[in-house]
């Protein structure tokens, strides 16, 4: 069956974000070099994020996985997701950013196209679940930034502050990719590791 995406068309106005700033306290580790089935979760979401932008970022103080390629911006503020999109956002020659955490077992490339195509007259894409919403698996335009701004001055971190000040489009479940709950799964604790290893790659 021929691939529905082999005709995609990279996004001229979209730099795909890696998020790798945190600290990764309960896991104990880094988790951005957490191996699952032999490959790290930073190069599975790297691959999967090359599928779809031509422009690609991480945003944190992250050398060791930086490339010429793929730069990484180190935070304005360090010390939350808010200062990380804040400093992607801020470095990002594009309008818009899309941003994914670097600790997810399988990032899918259909769910984020999906979320690309609702970008139009609004200021935020981001996911609704049962679960809440999806912060730092979103699109962002630069007309966040001042908001951003104000907060992380302030010391508000809590990321969903501005967002009843800007053009929010929830995006609920339904036309989601089937594999969206597994797409979305990130790997906090050693145990979320110890489940997916015994599931199949």
């Amino acid at each position: 069956m021929q691939n529905p995406h082999n005709d995609w068309q990279k996004p001229s106005d979209v730099t795909g974000v890696i998020l790798a700033g945190g600290r990764s306290t309960r896991m104990g580790r880094d988790k951005a070099t957490l191996e699952i089935a032999g490959q790290t979760l930073f190069a599975r979401t790297l691959t999967m994020m090359r599928e779809v932008f031509s422009r690609l970022l991480i945003a944190g103080d992250r050398p060791d996985l930086a490339t010429d390629e793929v730069p990484c911006v180190p935070d304005l503020y360090p010390g939350s997701a808010l200062g990380g999109l804040h400093g992607a956002l801020s470095a990002a020659a594009t309008p818009w950013v899309f941003v994914v955490p670097c600790d997810l077992a399988h990032p899918d490339a259909g769910l984020v196209r999906h979320l690309l195509e609702q970008r139009k007259d609004c200021d935020l894409v981001v996911p609704r679940t049962p679960q809440g919403l999806e912060p730092v698996f979103a699109l962002y335009h630069k007309n966040c930034l001042p908001l951003m701004e104000r907060m992380l001055q302030r010391g508000d971190y809590r990321i969903y502050d501005f967002y009843r000040q800007v053009r929010v489009r929830y995006l609920d479940t339904q036309g989601f990719p089937a594999h969206w709950r597994r797409s979305l799964t990130n790997l906090n604790t050693p145990d979320d590791v110890r489940r997916l290893t015994k599931e199949a790659p």
